[in-house]
């Protein structure tokens, strides 16, 4: 999972600061992605066990990283569809509600960067929000 946190660290801060408002900017600044640092934070901060905080952060990258949280998998399936029209019905099944495999299909398909597919995937999200 710390490679699909790293990944997207910029976006999940947020995230991270609305679910543990102890932690400051600063903080995750120098957490920088690394789940076992943010495992690390939480054990300090809140004194959370090591496996309380390991379960709290993947909690987290899951949350973040189901695209199905947007509305029934389906409906969303229709609207990644509609709004990326190439995308068949084989590489949504291949996605399967995953943010991080969505980007990545969007790299390999149309030749996006990561930071300007995951852009394409937010403005989504947006959308259908």
């Amino acid at each position: 999972m710390s490679e699909i946190m790293n990944g997207y660290w910029n976006e999940l801060k947020g995230e991270a600061l609305k679910t543990w408002g102890n932690l400051t900017h600063n903080e995750l600044d120098q957490v920088a992605g690394d789940a076992k640092k943010l495992e690390g934070l939480l054990q300090q901060k809140y004194g959370h066990s090591v496996e309380e905080a390991r379960k709290e952060v993947s909690a987290l990258q899951e949350r973040y990283d189901n695209l199905s949280y947007r509305g029934e998998w389906n409906q969303v399936k229709g609207k990644m569809q509609k709004f990326w029209g190439d995308l068949t019905d084989n590489d949504v099944d291949k996605i399967n509600g995953s943010r991080t495999r969505l980007v990545g299909t969007l790299q390999e398909k149309h030749g996006k960067s990561r930071s300007k597919a995951l852009e394409e995937v937010d403005h989504f999200l947006k959308e259908i929000s």
